[in-house]
């Protein structure tokens, strides 16, 4: 038995536990490698000390920092109110209920371009419950709209979306590359173009109830600071795109120093020690609460994706699955891009996108290799693979963790919402989003 084989079944045995659970799903990876290791040593085949610490030092540290800085960004933000503000703001100057609606879902495509899609959900359907409460209507359509909305825009930039961070660690791409990238148009722009095609759907499904608006509380602002430390990381990564290329140290360090800064200036502004004199609710939580919160399933999760996909591409595993898949094709470039996206789309409407895309970003280069492509031109593949496996996500109600919570926050109200509920808005959403986004992707970065 080859360390490849052993690697190969335990990354299976975790995928099938990252599938089907969402919670430590962290622990579960690195007990995945854990058990390799042991395995391969039983059985003969281990790779050595030496081998797994190169492969351990491929797990990449700048894309956990840019995730972990960006949530905490995103955590104080929420607790000053400022998306709550804008979405409030939104709603009482809509028409009716059918536009507010539809307006609510694009506030929250906007936000997660820079905030967690799961905090985006949370920060728009307190409103939106609100305004359909009032008026006695069903918010089930619109809370599953606001979910699938912010999946989707989530993928348009460096800092929306964990796959995204991924992407852009593996092609060495900075913040800057999302827009343009090779004197072409980037991913930026195919997500804008899935966003309109997909608006369609959600305006087929919205925009008929045409009811007046009930007055809707506006939370409060207890300080726009935390805005600015957002809008000062952003602006940085473009800034630092110049000067270091690709996912650096550089933009992890700024990331998680911003997030830093918000974090302490929350301890400090929620006692009163920079001016805090009562405007709006800050928020109920501590900064002790915030880090206690802190999503570390995904940080660990990502971790040990990064480790276990590192050594199966050591081991040859991914090669032998990219040129499997480039037979598969037929040697067509087309077909390769129509398997990657297609495949993607129809798995991660079942299982995170998150591992899936790290372990498919290495097959890609793999059927890219076999295809005879070099250089930059096998990104058609990968960024088709990032459209659709972020996009997928969209189908089910268990496709991405935004789309649970929205589920679950229609439970608690007490709205039943069954499966094929869900299905009914996310798949003509995917399927508009999606053909659109891989027709650009193919066009612009075809061969």
């Amino acid at each position: 038995m080859t360390s490849g084989l052993v690697f190969s079944l335990f990354f299976l045995f975790a995928y099938a536990y990252i599938a089907i659970a969402h919670k430590k799903r962290g622990v579960a990876i690195w007990v995945a490698v854990s058990l390799a290791i042991v395995f391969s040593f039983i059985f003969g085949c281990f790779a050595g000390w030496s081998e797994l610490g190169s492969i351990a030092g491929g797990i990449n540290f700048s894309v956990l920092l840019i995730f972990s800085g960006i949530l905490l960004i995103a955590e104080v933000l929420i607790e000053t109110g400022v998306p709550g503000y804008l979405a409030g703001h939104i709603v009482t100057r809509s028409k009716d209920f059918g536009h507010a609606a539809i307006y609510l879902c694009i506030l929250s495509s906007v936000i997660s371009v820079f905030v967690e899609n799961v905090a985006t959900v949370m920060i728009v359907a307190p409103i939106a419950l609100e305004v359909a409460k009032k008026l006695k209507a069903n918010p089930v359509v619109l809370l599953i709209g606001i979910a699938v909305a912010s999946n989707l825009q989530g993928t348009a930039t460096l800092v929306g979306d964990p796959p995204s961070m991924i992407l852009a660690a593996a092609e060495n791409m900075d913040f800057n590359d999302f827009f343009f990238m090779d004197g072409k148009p980037g991913i930026f722009f195919a997500v804008q173009l899935g966003a309109i095609a997909s608006f369609f759907v959600l305006r087929r499904l919205l925009k008929k109830d045409s009811r007046p608006l009930p007055e809707v509380t506006i939370p409060e602002v207890s300080s726009w600071f935390p805005a600015l430390i957002l809008a000062g990381v952003i602006l940085g990564l473009a800034v630092l795109s110049f000067f270091f290329p690709g996912v650096g140290i550089e933009a992890g360090l700024l990331c998680i120093s911003g997030g830093g800064i918000a974090v302490a200036w929350h301890a400090l502004f929620r006692r009163g020690y920079l001016g805090n004199r009562g405007r709006g609710n800050h928020g109920n939580r501590r900064a002790t609460n915030i880090l206690k919160e802190f999503d570390w399933d995904t940080l660990f999760l990502l971790a040990g994706i990064f480790f276990m996909v590192g050594a199966l591409e050591e081991m040859g595993v991914m090669r032998m699955v990219g040129v499997f898949l480039a037979s598969v094709s037929g040697n067509s470039p087309f077909l390769a891009f129509l398997i990657v996206v297609v495949s993607a789309v129809v798995l991660s409407a079942f299982i995170d996108n998150v591992p899936y895309v790290t372990a498919m970003i290495p097959v890609t280069h793999a059927i890219a290799q076999t295809l005879g492509e070099s250089g930059g031109s096998h990104y058609y593949l990968t960024f088709g693979l990032l459209i659709g496996a972020c996009l997928g996500g969209n189908i089910s109600p268990v496709g991405a963790a935004a789309n649970i919570v929205s589920v679950s926050v229609l439970r608690k109200n007490g709205f039943k919402v069954s499966f094929m509920d869900f299905v009914r808005v996310g798949l003509p959403f995917t399927i508009a989003a999606t053909a659109v986004g891989a027709a650009f992707i193919w066009f612009v970065w075809g061969p």
